[in-house]
């Protein structure tokens, strides 16, 4: 029988994105089938496996033992096999209510090669269950996180290489750059992840706030949304505001593009957009 899961990746802040697995179940049948993907298809690649998995709404894992039978289901060989119905990506946080029913959540986590398993509560409420590594050589033990050291906000480890950068953010024709500090290890859903104080978060509203003279204009700008900033990315259907997120410093998270944007690294004076 169907085994209502969410499979997908973690997100820095206990954020996620996840899809829907029809025949999902419990880690003793979920996660052998994840370290196949990982291994066999993807080289021990974790930020592919994490992005293909991420592509579709799955029907299963377990290819080709269970092909498709039409219905809009297509076969992805070596990964497994897609739903007929594509409701998109989900994104959440842990400590959201479950939306629906579900049973179990695999998130992975691109940063350290591991899995951590969530299960559903009677409450509503995902429950953390365990950490797999996704190497099935090291006989499904769990690894503990604060051993790596982990930075707070980007998500990254130290070991993996991830750590703040002293750097510039640098506004469309500013004469200046603003203090900030970037990560630049790989990240799942950008190149980089860039943070900054409340004092730079005041700067950059003062700079791209919107004037008359602007009316119309399709830029980027940050506002003051009482003590917390939202991101605004005009678009076709309106603005669209992004809340700007704290890490365990209290400093602000940039962890999307931002058109026009770009920072400059002052160790190495190498500029980026």
């Amino acid at each position: 029988m169907s085994c209502s899961t969410l499979i997908g990746v973690t997100a820095s802040g206990g954020a996620y994105a996840v899809r829907w697995l029809h025949w999902g179940g419990d880690p003793a049948q979920v996660l052998p089938q994840l370290r196949r993907i990982w291994q066999h298809t993807f080289d021990r690649r974790t930020l592919a496996t994490g992005e293909a998995l991420l592509r579709h709404d799955w029907l299963t894992l377990d290819y080709p033992r269970h092909p498709a039978r039409g219905n809009g289901q297509r076969p992805v060989p070596g990964v497994g096999v897609t739903a007929g119905l594509q409701d998109g990506i989900r994104r959440g946080r842990v400590d959201d209510p479950i939306d629906g029913y579900l049973e179990w959540m695999y998130l992975i986590d691109v940063a350290t090669d591991t899995v951590v398993v969530y299960e559903a509560t009677c409450h509503g409420r995902w429950l953390r269950h365990s950490r797999h590594l996704l190497d099935p050589d090291s006989g499904g033990h769990w690894l503990d996180p604060d051993s790596d050291a982990r930075v707070l906000g980007c998500g990254g480890y130290r070991t993996h290489g991830h750590r703040w950068h002293a750097c510039r953010l640098w506004l469309p024709d500013a004469r200046t750059g603003l203090d900030a500090e970037i990560c630049l290890a790989p990240h799942l859903s950008t190149a980089t992840v860039l943070r900054f104080s409340d004092a730079t978060a005041g700067a950059i509203t003062a700079a791209t706030a919107p004037t008359t003279v602007q009316a119309g204009r399709q830029v980027p700008w940050l506002r003051l949304a009482g003590p917390q900033f939202d991101l605004v990315m005009p678009g076709s259907h309106g603005e669209r505001p992004y809340r700007l997120r704290r890490d365990a410093d209290g400093l602000l998270l940039l962890d999307v593009p931002v058109p026009g944007w770009s920072w400059q690294l002052l160790s190495a004076q190498v500029t980026r957009r």
